[in-house]
Formats: C-alpha cells, structure tokens, sequence
C-alpha cells in the first residue's frame, strides 16, 4: 500500500505533503474527502481485524507491505490530530501507527510485513545508484516506528509493483543487495519468471524456488515467492471465503497429482485500498470469514509465507527458476513506467539529479553535509513510482515540482 507526495500550493506556500493528507482536507462533502476516510480505514483494518479475531479465539494470518512515504504520513496524521478528529462509520481513526504497532507486538505471529522500498520507486526505472538507499531508509522508518525487534521479523522483500529487473548483471546486484539487507525471499510475478517446460501454472506460482541469475560471470540466488496471478485478480474482485478455499484445494490437487513434496503454496496479492471490493469488502466479506469459518476447511492451513518456509521447506526449495528476458511487473512488463515521452523526460531528469546528488557528496565539506543529507533524502522522494505511472499532465507537472524542490537543497559550489 502507498499514496505518494504531492505538491500543494503556489509559490513560497507551496508544500510538500501526502496524497492522503490532501484528500483528507478535501473540499467538504467532496468525493475525495470521502474515499479519502475509507483509504485511512484500509490501512488500519489489518490492526482491526487482527486484533478482534485473535481476541474471539481465531488464528489470523496476513502479509503487509505499507512504504515508507505512508508510513511517515500515517505516523504524521497520527499524531497531528487529524485521524482523532475524523471519524469513519461513526468512528475516529485514532492513531492508526500506534494500533499497527500493538498488532505487531500482541500478535507477532499473525502478521509480517514484507520489506520494500522507502518512497515505492519501481526499480527497473530508477538510477541503481540509489537502490541501497532506498531499501534501508525503509528499514530505517520501519524500525523507528514499530522497533528494531519487529524489523528483525522482516525476511521478506516486495518490490514495488513488482517490478524485477531484467539485465541479468543488474538483477544479480539487486538481489544480492537484498540479501546484502538482510532479506531472505523475494515475491515475484509470474510474467517475470521462465517458465520451464512442461510446467503447469501451479508448478510456476503455487511452489517455492530458487531463483537463479547469472550474467557475465556472476551467480546469485535467492528464495523466490510466486504471486498467483488468478487468485489476486479474484481477490481484488471480491472473492468471497467459500472461492478462495475452492481455489485453494484445485491448487493443492494440481501439485498432489505431479507428486510435489511440499504442499501448494497460494499467495494472492492486492491493492489493499484501491477500488470499492478492498476498500469496503475484503476485510469483513473475505478475510474475517476464512478464519470464523476455518473448522470446516481443515485441509486448508493459514501461514505467513516466512512461516511456511520454515515449517515446510527449512533446508531451501528444491525447483529452481530463471528470470524471464526483460524482466517483468504485477502488470507483466514496464512499459507504464519507462515508455512514452513524458515519461522518459521525467525519468532522464531523475536520472540527472542522481548523478549531481552523487557528484555533490564527493569531496564534500563538512558544512555541506546537512544539506547534502536533505537533497539525498529528496532525489528519493522524486522516485517515487507515480510520477511516471500515470503519463498525465497533473503528475508529470508533480515530478518537476519535486525535482526543483530537491535542487534547490544541493549545496552551492
């Protein structure tokens, strides 16, 4: 989940704020104030939920990716008094990173989060140079908000929009950037993967593997996680409990006839608050009634995917995959973040503003640091993916906006 930065405002007024922060203060009775209030609602619904079925006696399970942008906006709203003062279904937010963080410390084996980039910068199209700093100033907002314990529970990584590099030394480097992190697995699409001959899309999505890169002489690996392209498009449907465990059990019987050793692994993913069925329906319609209802599917187990590793593949998985040629995205490839002009520019200006943050911090004066700590810090934010995502003039024109703002922190020669 992720809402971006954006600008508000003209001239000197002009401030950089969250998009959720921006509907919040919508006009009144407006449509963007309104969804805003559910958008705030989906993000503390996993502390909602987890809680109140953990207390009935169920055993939730459930896998989060939250950037770091919108985890400093929520801390922000949090603790400014606009949650408190905005109520939804007749109920105030309150602080909804406080709830996150008791989930996390009262239910530590319902929920884990998946590690992910600090402003939800689609990797592919953003400078390499900035790759480590935009994985650990997530680590580092994460930590700061929930704990060090609770990253420590981080093993997982979730590339924004899923999207995998395809130059095999460049995804080499990634990968051993991640486990360099700390990270233990990454989840991938489908249509980033090769699939091997003869295989079914359960053998491809509904099994662990090893993924395997090499280039130019260079090997690396890591576990790799494959989303189930069918159920995350029916979960962000709105498939009902009774779908999903039917789904499920065609899954496992596909795997069980091939003779696979571990049992099928299904991991749907979603935009947790975009459009009406997650934002309204997944929650109470979907989520809850899978563990209210689990004694009557039995042959169904709910895991966090670090839990299943453990319990059924402790020594590693046994297939292994390669990346498909160009790499691949949630949406298959990268065309919606790399391709036409507008785009391009925004990416190239990007691409500049890397190489002068990188050029600035070589040889630098001490009294230049404070400065060149904000200007990075900023080149960061100006990668963030919906700046190129949508091709529009309204978010080209927040590119540049973010762009000039970020140079006027570098220090002057």
């Amino acid at each position: 989940m992720h809402q971006p930065p954006i600008w508000v405002g003209d001239g000197e007024e002009g401030r950089l704020i969250g998009n959720l922060e921006k509907m919040l203060h919508g006009p009144e009775n407006s449509e963007e104030r309104w969804n805003a209030g559910w958008y705030a609602q989906a993000y503390l619904n996993p502390a909602r939920y987890v809680q109140r079925l953990s207390e009935q006696g169920y055993a939730p399970r459930l896998m989060l990716d939250y950037s770091g942008v919108l985890l400093e906006e929520l801390d922000k709203l949090s603790h400014d008094g606009t949650f408190a003062h905005y109520h939804v279904q007749g109920e105030p937010l309150g602080n909804v990173i406080a709830q996150l963080r008791k989930m996390l410390a009262e239910y530590p084996e319902a929920v884990e989060f998946a590690g992910t980039a600090y402003s939800h910068c689609y990797f592919p199209a953003t400078p390499e140079r900035d790759h480590e700093a935009q994985i650990m100033e997530w680590r580092a907002v994460f930590a700061e908000l929930f704990g060090e314990k609770a990253l420590a529970r981080v093993r997982g990584f979730w590339l924004p929009e899923m999207g995998m590099l395809g130059d095999g030394i460049e995804a080499v480097r990634l990968v051993r950037l991640m486990k360099k992190c700390g990270y233990e697995w990454v989840i991938l699409p489908a249509s980033a993967l090769a699939r091997p001959e003869d295989w079914s899309t359960a053998d491809l999505e509904n099994q662990v593997h090893r993924l395997i890169i090499e280039a130019e002489g260079e090997h690396e690996e890591i576990v790799c996680v494959v989303r189930d392209t069918e159920m995350g498009i029916r979960q962000q449907s709105g498939q009902n409990a009774d779908g999903c465990i039917g789904t499920a059990r065609q899954r496992a019987g596909a795997l069980q006839q091939a003779s696979r050793q571990a049992p099928a692994l299904v991991v749907p993913t979603s935009d947790g608050e975009n459009g009406n069925v997650m934002m309204f329906e997944f929650f109470p319609n979907g989520f809850a009634p899978l563990f209210e209802n689990q004694a009557h599917w039995r042959d169904i187990e709910f895991l966090t995917v670090s839990q299943y590793l453990d319990r059924y593949l402790p020594d590693g998985p046994a297939s292994q995959v390669r990346l498909a040629a160009g790499g691949g995205s949630w949406i298959g490839g990268h065309h919606s973040w790399k391709a036409g002009e507008r785009r391009v520019q925004v990416l190239e200006a990007v691409e500049q503003l890397s190489r002068d943050v990188a050029r600035a911090r070589l040889g630098a004066s001490p009294r230049d640091e404070w400065a060149l700590e904000q200007a990075a810090h900023a080149l960061l934010v100006c990668e963030t993916s919906c700046y190129v995502y949508w091709d529009s003039e309204f978010w080209t024109e927040q590119a540049y906006r973010c762009l000039g703002w970020a140079r006027t922190l570098l220090p002057t020669p």
